[in-house]
This record gives C-alpha cells, sequence and structure tokens, in this order.
C-alpha cells in the first residue's frame, strides 16, 4: 500500500537519522573499532528498555480503535521483541556469561529512564496515534541502520549479530505490518491531530539518536542513584 504519511514522517527526522547512521557508534561498529566495554553497556540498557517499550507497546494495542490494528500492532511487536531477546540479548548476555536476572538490580540510565518515561506517558494519556508514532522510531529506525550496516557488515561477531538480526528479512517483515498500520491510522487524522503525531514521531527519534549519543560517552548517574540492600 501507499505510505505517503510515514513517508512524510522519515522526511521530517532525516536530518537525525543522517546523525545516527554516521554516528561513532555506528561506525565503530563497522570498522571493528568499537570498545566491547561500550557496546555491553548499550546492550545491557537496550534489555532493561525493552521492558518499559512491550508496557507501551501493550497500553497502545489496547487503545487501538479496532481489532485489526490492535492485533497487528501486539502480534508484530512481541515478534520483533522476541527476534531481538532470543536472537541478540541473551545469545549475548550468555556469551558474557551475565544472568537475565542480575539486570533487575542495574538502573537505568538517565537518557534511558527519560525516553521510556516519554513512552509510557505519550501511549497512556495521549491519542492512540500520538502514543504510535511515539513507538515507531525503535522498530523503524534499527530496521533501517540494520540494512545499512549490512551491506558493510563488522569483523566483530557479536557486532555482525546485532546488524544480521536488525537487517533481517523476519525483523523486516515485523516493521512493515506495524507501518502499515500507522499509514492507515494517520492518513485519517486533521491537521492538527497529524502535526502532534509527527512530532512524538520526531521526539522518540531524537531520544533513539541520544540513547547511542549517551551509550557511546558510557553515561551514567553523577552519583548513585539507587540504594544498596546491604547499606543503610
Amino acid at each position: 500500500m501507499p505510505r505517503r504519511f510515514v513517508e512524510k514522517l522519515w522526511n521530517d527526522i532525516s536530518d537525525i537519522y543522517e546523525a545516527i547512521i554516521n554516528h561513532e557508534f555506528i561506525k565503530g561498529m563497522i570498522a571493528g573499532t568499537l570498545p566491547l566495554d561500550t557496546f555491553k553497556h548499550y546492550v545491557l540498557q537496550d534489555y532493561l528498555y525493552l521492558i518499559d517499550f512491550a508496557r507501551a507497546v501493550a497500553i497502545v494495542g489496547a487503545r487501538a480503535p479496532n481489532d485489526d490494528w490492535a492485533a497487528i500492532i501486539l502480534s508484530n511487536a512481541g515478534a520483533a521483541m522476541t527476534i531481538e531477546r532470543r536472537w541478540l540479548h541473551e545469545y549475548l548476555l550468555s556469551e558474557w556469561g551475565i544472568r537475565p536476572q542480575e539486570l533487575s538490580q542495574l538502573p537505568m540510565t538517565p537518557i534511558n529512564l527519560a525516553y521510556t518515561s516519554y513512552l509510557l506517558a505519550t501511549s497512556s494519556v495521549r491519542p492512540f496515534e500520538e502514543g504510535l508514532a511515539a513507538l515507531l522510531p525503535c522498530f523503524w529506525i534499527y530496521r533501517e541502520v540494520g540494512l545499512e550496516m549490512l551491506r558493510k557488515g563488522s569483523p566483530v561477531p557479536a557486532y555482525q549479530r546485532w546488524i544480521d538480526t536488525y537487517g533481517s528479512e523476519e525483523y523486516g517483515r515485523v516493521v512493515n505490518d506495524v507501518l502499515n498500520v500507522a499509514e492507515e491510522a494517520f492518513n485519517r487524522l486533521d491537521e492538527e491531530a497529524s502535526l502532534r503525531v509527527r512530532r512524538a514521531f520526531r521526539t522518540s527519534t531524537m531520544y533513539e539518536y541520544l540513547f547511542w549519543d549517551r551509550a557511546y560517552k558510557m553515561e551514567d548517574w553523577p552519583m548513585r542513584i539507587w540504594p544498596s540492600l546491604n547499606k543503610p
């Protein structure tokens, strides 16, 4: 189906996408020069991110105005997260000797907390279409970055596995199905509602850029953010 509205969304964020694809994090994965500790920091935070992303998807799916859209959003989001968890996160955690249960003691970084809080708030209190628009960059940006990187590859097995995951045909089918729902939903909006959707999409895309940027800088809280169980 023609995707005139979602094409407009992509045009709105072309500058941010260029900044993402040219970021030192992405270029370092391709060249094999990205420090593994930096990649680990990113993956662990991404694991935590997906927990709240799943909650936001569930909220948006439940608020969909028709059952077909709800089914497509929920089933494809579930498929995407299964791909990410099983093909990527669980494999990498196993390779690094980290149990998923250990991550419950890891706090989100400031950017991760800000991004997921935005997604949960938008999906909960804003109209369905804005919630869906806020979720789209997580699907779509990763798909496009994965395809771009797939053409170049990486000499580091962990980085290549990441590239293969998001550049895969299976992940692409998931993204296409969600984009089709978005096109149907957004085409029905008036000018003011359309503008709010475009703003939500661009805001989440900016968060996607910042997620990579802050991971590259190994950003964390300036002081200990969580109290420890064994300390008063």
